[in-house]
């Protein structure tokens, strides 16, 4: 890259900086609420599968296994 590129690649980046910096507020929104829904619809995809996809015996055992490891860390 020739000088002149760097120099303005630079610019770019700085200004790009800049913008992020002053809307600081709406990144950081507009981040935290796309982890959320995306917690969300997990959730609600493995609630789906645990009710409707597994068998009652598949879901006792689940069940069973998550209580074991509850019991396990204390």
């Amino acid at each position: 890259m020739s000088a002149l590129q760097k120099i303005l690649f630079g610019i770019v980046i700085i200004i790009a900086i800049i913008g992020l910096v002053l809307n600081l507020d709406l990144v950081l929104f507009g981040i935290f609420k796309s982890i959320i829904m995306l917690i969300v619809m997990i959730a609600v995809i493995y609630l789906i599968y645990f009710f409707f996809f597994l068998t009652p015996d598949q879901r006792n055992y689940k069940l069973r296994v998550w209580k074991n490891r509850y019991r396990r860390r204390r």
